[in-house]
């Protein structure tokens, strides 16, 4: 299976930029859920680096959960390694037939919401009850999980 590893990299951007703007201390949201955030000039390049890291690893991570043929291929990746014709056919063949279906846009940004109801939220609340945070802070942070995520997703099913 082939994937655009360019699009992978920049679709790794994508958190960084929205959180960018997310988390600016200025945006309407920012200013509605009174949480307080990090100054954008005490970011270093270091955190910046690590913040990319992480958000490339989620953007691979998310690969497995939004492009379905990934699964498929899976299934047969060792015995195609280990030099097994007939899988490998198999897998040829089916990738002709199905390797673009659910391959748009709109689906990934469906997997892309999936997703974030069942990860970003459950960590976002159980910080807030654990941290005695208010529901201004879960409704601020899984909201940016939630449109990142739909956009990741929608990216990915498109574009890698």
């Amino acid at each position: 299976m082939n994937l655009n590893y360019l699009a992978f990299f920049l679709i790794a951007f994508i958190p960084l930029l929205i959180g960018a703007y997310w988390y600016h201390p200025k945006t309407w949201m920012s200013r509605y859920s009174g949480v307080s955030f990090v100054n954008p000039k005490e970011l270093s390049v270091g955190k910046v680096i690590v913040l990319f890291i992480l958000s490339f690893t989620l953007v691979y991570g998310y690969i497995n959960l939004i492009i379905h043929q990934m699964g498929f291929y899976e299934l047969f990746f060792t015995d195609i390694m280990q030099g097994n014709a007939a899988s490998e056919k198999v897998v040829k063949d089916f990738l002709a037939v199905y390797g673009d279906k659910h391959r748009h846009f709109g689906h990934g940004v469906f997997h892309g919401i999936i997703n974030a109801f069942v990860f970003a939220l459950p960590f976002v609340a159980i910080a807030a009850i654990l941290e005695n945070k208010t529901m201004k802070y879960v409704i601020h942070h899984f909201t940016y999980w939630l449109i990142t995520s739909a956009i990741i997703g929608g990216c990915i099913s498109e574009f890698v």
